[in-house]
């Protein structure tokens, strides 16, 4: 089962994750703390891809392929987030399928080894150290 990842906080706790970059798509994924069975999934495109219609065209590019691609690639208990880059509106969609799985293939590597898990709080007391010299 996918979720959509729709929060701010969902996004960005994605980020700290493993990344896979590609030519026409970056992907970002992260196991979530409480693991379950389902797979978020979350697209962003920023200005620089283009226009509005051009960010929307993308969006859709990318949740097309993920569509076709995440339920068989993706890791149970892991977080997708899809970036678009300046390639993705007007790449070949062979050349974006391709893509979008060398990075889930990646993703899922780096997960299953470890990288990419939610990090440990630490004891560790943050702020000025009390060294003297």
């Amino acid at each position: 089962m996918i979720q959509r990842l729709t929060k701010r906080s969902q996004f960005l706790y994605v980020r700290h994750g493993a990344r896979a970059a590609r030519p026409s798509v970056l992907i970002e994924a992260r196991r979530r703390e409480a693991a379950g069975e389902a797979i978020g999934l979350g697209f962003t495109a920023s200005r620089k891809v283009g226009s509005a219609v051009v960010r929307n065209r993308a969006r859709r590019r990318l949740r097309e392929a993920a569509r076709k691609l995440l339920p068989e690639l993706g890791v149970p208990g892991a977080d997708y987030v899809l970036v678009a880059r300046q390639q993705t509106p007007d790449a070949p969609w062979d050349a974006l399928l391709d893509d979008v799985q060398n990075a889930l293939i990646r993703l899922r590597a780096d997960l299953e080894s470890g990288r990419g898990r939610a990090p440990r709080t630490s004891a560790k007391p943050r702020g000025p150290s009390s060294e003297s010299d």
